[in-house]
C-alpha cells in the first residue's frame, strides 16, 4: 500500500508541475487508489510544501538542484528502470540529497541481487513513510492506512 501512495505523490507532483492546482486534482481521477492512499498522499505534498516553504523563507540553499552520478557499481547494482525512478523522485523533490544517498547506501549494502523497479519503490516507502530501520520519528502526515472521517 505503501507503494501506491508514492505512486499517487508522483502523479499529483506531475500534474501540478503541469500547471493544475493541487486543491484542483480530482481524487476519483486515481481509480485503484483507495481514500486513505489518496489522503495520504495529499498530506505528504502538503507537509512538504509546507517545510520547504520555511526552508526558503530561512534561506536555506536548495541542493536538490545537484546532479547525483551514479558510480558504475551503483549502476550495476540497480535496474535501469529503478535508476530512472530515483532520479525522478529526485528531480520532482520527493526526495533529497541525504535520502538519495541512503537509498543507495541501503540498496549497496543490504542486497546481493540488481535491485528491480518494485524493490526500490519498496525501499522509498520505507524512508519516505518512516517504517523500517531508518524510520523518521514523529512523523506528521498519514501514512495510508488511517481511516479518514
Amino acid at each position: 500500500m505503501r507503494t501506491n501512495v508514492i505512486d499517487l505523490i508522483i502523479e499529483m507532483i506531475r500534474q501540478v508541475r503541469a500547471g493544475q492546482k493541487l486543491k484542483d486534482i480530482d481524487p476519483k481521477s486515481f481509480d485503484g487508489y483507495n481514500r486513505a492512499e489518496t489522503s495520504a498522499a495529499y498530506s505528504w505534498i502538503l507537509h512538504k510544501s509546507d517545510r520547504d516553504k520555511i526552508s526558503k523563507e530561512a534561506g536555506v540553499i536548495d541542493a536538490r538542484r545537484n546532479t547525483r552520478i551514479l558510480h558504475s557499481a551503483e549502476r550495476l547494482m540497480l535496474s535501469t528502470e529503478a535508476q530512472g525512478y530515483l532520479i525522478e523522485l529526485f528531480n520532482i523533490g520527493v526526495i533529497d540529497n541525504s535520502d538519495m544517498e541512503n537509498i543507495i547506501e541501503h540498496c549497496m549494502i543490504t542486497s546481493m541481487e540488481k535491485i528491480d523497479l518494485e524493490r526500490m519503490k519498496e525501499i522509498v516507502a520505507s524512508l519516505v513513510f518512516g517504517t523500517g530501520e531508518k524510520s523518521r520519528p514523529n512523523s506528521v502526515f498519514l501514512r495510508g492506512n488511517e481511516t479518514i472521517n
